[in-house]
């Protein structure tokens, strides 16, 4: 049976959470970024007992009947640059330093999200999530890449934090209740 659900404060369950990235997914730095922005959001959030990733690969940790999942598949972590002016412009050794400013910096970030019953493997609730990030430098010396992936990262963190707190901790009891053998 699962334990009373509180009217208010966090869920009485541990949330474990996996990211997994496909091949092609960002540089690691910015899988790195995405996953600290992630990880910390959730336990800022408060919504569960405890947040922490997954185990390596490698290790195997029985679930607990009070431990929830949060699979994140991560299908796409991609950034472009464009440019207001052409390649012989910028290289011109004459020309003026504000053409360092004329560009935007992307990214997107895609990904599967889905909540499950750690002990068990049902699924509870799953969605398609998408972050977006954009930045163009407004003075000399500014990293738009870097300004353009913390926008990103924050932007999925807080939809994943959305989803995963969303209804609280008697949504999720709801949910868990419904699970075959509970």
């Amino acid at each position: 049976m699962l334990p009373a659900v509180h009217a208010q404060g966090p869920a009485p369950y541990d949330l474990v959470v996996e990211i997994r990235f496909t091949e092609a997914s960002g540089d690691e730095g910015m899988r790195d970024e995405l996953e600290l922005q992630l990880l910390s959001e959730l336990q800022r959030a408060g919504c569960f007992r405890s947040v922490a990733p997954a185990a390596d690969e490698g290790e195997t940790v029985k679930p607990s009947p009070d431990s929830i999942k949060l699979n994140i598949a991560v299908s796409e972590l991609f950034e472009e640059t464009t440019y207001d002016t052409s390649i012989a412009q910028r290289t011109d050794p004459m020309a003026p330093q504000e053409l360092e400013l004329l560009h935007t910096s992307r990214i997107r970030a895609v990904m599967r999200v889905a909540l499950e019953h750690a002990a068990s493997g049902v699924e509870l609730r799953a969605r398609s999530l998408r972050a977006d990030g954009a930045h163009r430098p407004l003075i000399l010396g500014e990293d738009a890449r870097q300004a353009a992936l913390l926008q990103a990262t924050i932007e999925a963190a807080e939809s994943v934090r959305r989803f995963v707190c969303k209804g609280g901790a008697k949504r999720l009891s709801k949910e868990l209740r419904s699970i075959p053998g509970s």
